[in-house]
């Protein structure tokens, strides 16, 4: 595969530090890209993007050297292949709790005989027909595919989703998680943190990528030094909140 891309950054050992995308404007993608992240997620799960959004987003952030994946909606596999044919080069797929739905996202991404991802014509992704190269298996698996595990079963099954051929990441999702044992948001619980200690255990014993959202408490630079490879730090509304309250705070001293 050519060029940059966040799977080879990440396999050559460079920790990524990114921000959840919310939003789905072009100008707000420009501007992180411009303010110097190594990554961002742009979110299409929570968020309020699609497809036409993506591209829109994605070419703002071509001037940059920040690189973006994008979360589907749960369960769409569909959606995954259509922003692949649309120029995504990593792909989150959320709820993922079992090596069979593991599985079944890596099927869908890839041509076959690997998969039963529809080769279509004139992608974008294939830089609309000129990138003939754009089918050749290396471009294929240089293409990062991250499964989100982020319930108690997932984690019960952690070593049966990481040893799924395909499957570069896996990104824990803390809330989800806290959601699934009854304790929703509870991020100082003991089990909650029981349960992310030993996913991330098992996830670094596989070999395979290790990507969560930064945890309460925690620093990105105490993350990283405990193994982790790529990190979301906050969303982009966080900072427009954050700002804006500052802002009302300080005018109303």
């Amino acid at each position: 595969m050519t060029g940059d891309s966040l799977k080879q950054r990440l396999l050559s050992g460079n920790k990524q530090l990114g921000l959840v995308v919310l939003l789905p404007s072009p100008d707000v993608a420009e501007i992180l890209g411009h303010a110097g992240l190594d990554m961002v997620m742009i979110d299409h799960e929570h968020g309020s993007g699609g497809l036409a959004d993506f591209v829109a987003q994605d070419r703002a952030l071509a001037g940059s050297g920040t690189l973006s994946m994008v979360r589907v909606p749960h369960g769409e596999l569909a959606y995954a292949q259509r922003l692949l044919d649309n120029g995504a080069q990593a792909i989150v797929y959320p709820g993922v709790d079992t090596a069979e739905q593991a599985e079944a996202f890596v099927r869908a991404c890839r041509y076959p005989p690997h998969g039963h991802r529809g080769a279509g014509a004139g992608l974008r992704a294939a830089r609309y027909g000129i990138d003939g190269g754009y089918y050749e298996p290396a471009v294929e698996t240089g293409r990062l595919l991250v499964a989100q595990i982020e319930s108690a079963r997932a984690v019960e099954n952690v070593d049966a989703i990481c040893a799924v051929d395909g499957v570069d990441m896996l990104l824990l999702g803390p809330r989800d998680l806290s959601a699934s044992i009854g304790k929703l948001n509870r991020f100082d619980d003991a089990e909650l943190q029981g349960l992310i200690e030993h996913a991330a255990a098992r996830i670094r014993a596989s070999g395979k990528l290790l990507a969560s959202t930064l945890l309460p408490g925690r620093t990105a630079a105490q993350m990283f030094a405990e193994g982790y490879d790529l990190l979301l730090a906050g969303k982009d509304t966080d900072f427009l909140v954050d700002g804006a309250r500052r802002l009302t705070e300080t005018a109303r001293v």
